[in-house]
This record gives C-alpha cells, structure tokens and sequence, in this order.
C-alpha cells in the first residue's frame, strides 16, 4: 500500500502512540517521539508564521512524521513561501522495512514549495544530511563564529579543551601564564570603524520594517525579517532575550536580537555565561558597525564568550572584522534541489540569510 501523508489530528493519536511504542521497544536512536495528545497551536490564525504537524500513513499505522513552519519568504527579489521542515522522524531507524519511509518524506517535503529548507541536524556525515544529500538537496555548515571576552574562564570551561589530559594542560598553562589571553587579544582585534550607536528596546517598532526594505536586496533567499514576523520569530518576553537597535545620525540602520545566558554544566561550553547571536539586519554598511556594537553590548553585559552562526558572506566578513574568529560549525543547512538550483543559477549562494534563529539555536544554549 502506497504511504500517504496527512496533517496530525486527534484521529491519529492512537496510531501515533503504538508508533512510539514500537520505537522504544526497539530502542530507536531518536532524541524524540510523536506527540500523544494534541499540541496547541503555537501561533493563531492569521500570524505570519504557521505550523503543520504531518503524519506517514501506511494503511492506519502511523510510520513516521515531520513537522512544518510555513514562513513569509524573499527569494531573489521576490515574495514566496519558506517553508521549514524539523524533527523529522521515519520508523525506519527502528525497523529497515521501512526504510522507504525517510526517503519518501525527502520527496513529500521538496514537493510543499519553491523555497523549502532545514536547519540544525549536527555534523554533515549524520543519518539525515546524508538523505537529504541522496535526495537531490544541498547540504552545508552555516559558519561558527566566535569572540572570546573572559580568556581565563574560556580556558577552563570550553568543554572540548577537556577531552585529553593534554589538551587540560595545554590549556591550564596558557590560562595561568596569560599566554591565552594575549594570543586572544592579538587575533581578535577590530579592524573596522564605528559609525553608529545602539541603544537596547524591548519591542520591535516600525524601524524594523525600515531596516528590512533597505536590506532585503541584499539578500537572495531569506525568511522576511519584517516587523510581524520577527514578533513572531522573536518574543521578548524571556528577559534573557536582548534586541539592539543599531542607528546612525537617528536612523535605524540595523538591529541585531540576542540571548543572553548563564549555562550550567553544558555540553560545550560548561558553565560560561554566553551570549548568542540569533539574528541581525542592517544596511550593507552598516553590517560591520552592528557586529562590533553587538558584541561590546554583550561583553558589557558579562558575557565571557559571544558567538554567532550566519551564512550570509557579508554577515561573516562584518563578524571578521569585529574580531571575531571562525569555529567548527554543526549547524548544517538543507536546501532542496529546487531552492539549491534557483540560487546556483543566480549566482546567490553566498548571500542567503539563514541563522541560529531559523533553528532551535536558542534551546540548546538555554
């Protein structure tokens, strides 16, 4: 019988918890399951982001599902739709009959939209990078970005310093001579001028619209940094989220939206206090001054490390140029084999706008 795909509902829900029976008894390396009860909505109606949980049906089994956030798009001067698919999951991690699962997933996605996309997924050479790439997308790390503002509690709490005894020692050593903060010091210095203030708002105002009309050109593929979308991408009712806004001579030239976090015992990055970037904006040359007045912010706030994932060149250039140095990055892009060929064409690969933001970048630096 031929698999079919339908949007979650309430009729589904048994069928849904015997797919997560199965999947624990057969110990699937899965991080997560299917809901049993009914999510409540996310956004309501008429909000510019929406969310679809999809279910794989095979007869009235439930074989897999996938989730999907359907956003206002910008690809290559135009209006579209972005749709991005997350926590995808196939019963065939649990049993190889249905390995189909997974593979026609890929093609169900593709077949939603022009622009369709995922974020996250870890290193390039997991299981579900290599389907994707199998399926005909495109594949590829969003650049890792760093500034180091406390060298001696970096040393001692960046986890991957702490694999080997040598590299402890390493470390310790380049702590206590102060040998790390002045090799810190050196490679990230800022090489660019500032032009500009920034000031911290707590609401996103129409200077955001403004910001995006002077940016979006400058953009081949994004999800619309417009005020009501950003609203809903970016509540500020978490007080660890912090939103800049960057002007010049009164106008607003740029904003960038943060969260500002005390972590405890975290995979990488132990217990340092961290401030992520999530997102930015601003006018082409105003990139750069955003980037250094982000980070002194943060850094004046008790961050001891700043970082940034974002896959637009001359997002990265701008973070170069505020000091900051590049890392190695898990946080892949997929893009399907329409959106991949409609960039290549264009020659916009390096001006696409997808960050920590586009993810769930902000829930595991929580």
């Amino acid at each position: 019988m031929p698999l079919r795909f339908e949007i979650f509902a309430e009729t589904h829900l048994p069928a849904a918890r015997e797919f997560n029976r199965r999947m624990t008894e057969a110990h699937a390396p899965s991080d997560f399951l299917l809901p049993t009860e009914m999510e409540q909505p996310r956004i309501g109606e008429g909000e510019p982001i929406q969310w679809r949980r999809y279910v794989v049906l095979d007869g009235e089994f439930v074989r897999g599902g996938v989730l999907a956030m359907e956003q206002p798009g910008w690809l290559n001067g135009q209006d579209t739709r972005a749709l991005n698919f997350q926590s995808p999951l196939s019963e065939g991690i649990a049993d190889p009959k249905y390995s189909i699962v997974a593979m026609q997933m890929v093609k169900f996605m593709q077949r939603q939209a022009d622009a369709v996309f995922m974020v996250g997924m870890g290193a390039i050479d997991r299981p579900l990078p290599k389907l994707l790439l199998a399926g005909g997308w495109s594949v590829r790390p969003v650049p890792f970005l760093f500034r180091v503002h406390h060298s001696g509690r970096f040393l001692s709490e960046l986890q991957m310093l702490r694999t080997t005894a040598a590299k402890r020692i390493a470390a310790q050593v380049a702590r206590i001579t102060g040998l790390g903060a002045i090799g810190l010091a050196f490679k990230q210095r800022t090489s660019g001028p500032v032009r500009g203030t920034v000031r911290e708002v707590n609401t996103w105002g129409e200077w955001a619209d403004e910001v995006w009309l002077q940016c979006r050109e400058n953009c081949s593929f994004a999800v619309q940094r417009d005020r009501r979308t950003l609203e809903s991408l970016y509540p500020l009712s978490d007080e660890r989220t912090r939103l800049f806004l960057i002007e010049r001579n009164g106008q607003p030239v740029g904003w960038s939206v943060c969260y500002h976090a005390a972590l405890v015992n975290h995979r990488h990055f132990g217990n340092l206090k961290v401030g992520s970037i999530l997102d930015c904006m601003a006018a082409p040359d105003a990139m750069a001054t955003t980037a250094i007045l982000t980070d002194r912010e943060l850094g004046s706030m008790g961050a001891d490390l700043v970082l940034i994932n974002h896959s637009h060149n001359g997002w990265v250039e701008a973070y170069h140029t505020a000091g900051f140095l590049d890392g190695p990055s898990n946080y892949m892009l997929g893009m399907s084999k329409k959106l991949t060929e409609v960039l290549r064409d264009t020659g916009g690969e390096g001006q696409i706008h997808v960050t920590r933001g586009d993810g769930d970048g902000r829930i595991h630096l929580a």
